[in-house]
């Protein structure tokens, strides 16, 4: 079973309903105990870094959703700020511990030229040919949309699976083993959004 958390103020809406046009079928996660006897776990993201992992805390699903995908192995789709949490801390706010899943942080996006947030689309630049994330998306499908100020500074780059420049070169989604993150919002990105949420819940 897929479960989408809802922890109050992310996009949950847009993913469920992108979900249900998919013919997905998932259930609404709004404590611990549903996280258990998951096969997968989405949690779109919309927000500062310090108040996810606040709502998290304040909802006791933090402790329970790193041990769900570090311990038992469940399939994560963290979506923006949801992939900004698997680091080892944030600087958005102030400085925040994450769930230190993948080694890195997340840090403002350094730009001398271009404006902030980054809202718009890009074309991503696949670096991870065996992508599970993107199988089957043509070239053409490639384009996504992103809304963000802060980036996922990865301490390990073969953990990146995408990417767009920025100014410089920015990490667009993570894969490693059973977790995975896009900072891009999938469901708001037509066809190649489907495509990949269609191929995580298929994973």
């Amino acid at each position: 079973m897929i479960g989408v958390i809802n922890y109050g103020s992310g996009n949950f809406k847009s993913v469920a309903n992108i979900l249900k046009y998919l013919d997905i079928n998932f259930i609404e996660v709004l404590d611990w105990k549903k996280l258990k006897n998951l096969s997968h776990i989405i949690l779109p993201g919309v927000g500062s870094y310090y108040d996810l992992i606040s709502r998290l805390k304040n909802l006791e699903l933090l402790e329970e959703l790193i041990n769900q995908v570090k311990n038992k192995k469940t399939l994560y789709l963290g979506i923006c700020v949801g992939m900004q949490i698997l680091s080892d801390f944030g600087t958005e706010e102030i400085k925040t511990t994450g769930l230190k899943l993948i080694e890195g942080s997340v840090d403002k996006i350094p730009v001398t030229r271009s404006t902030l947030p980054n809202i718009g689309w890009h074309k991503i630049i696949l670096e991870k040919k065996s992508s599970s994330l993107f199988k089957n998306i043509k070239k053409e499908e490639m384009f996504f949309y992103f809304v963000h100020s802060y980036c996922f500074n990865l301490k390990n780059l073969k953990y990146c699976s995408t990417s767009i420049i920025y100014e410089k070169k920015i990490i667009a989604s993570i894969e490693k083993d059973n977790i995975f993150g896009v900072q891009f919002h999938p469901e708001k990105s037509q066809i190649g959004g489907c495509k990949l949420l269609k191929n995580f819940c298929n994973l």
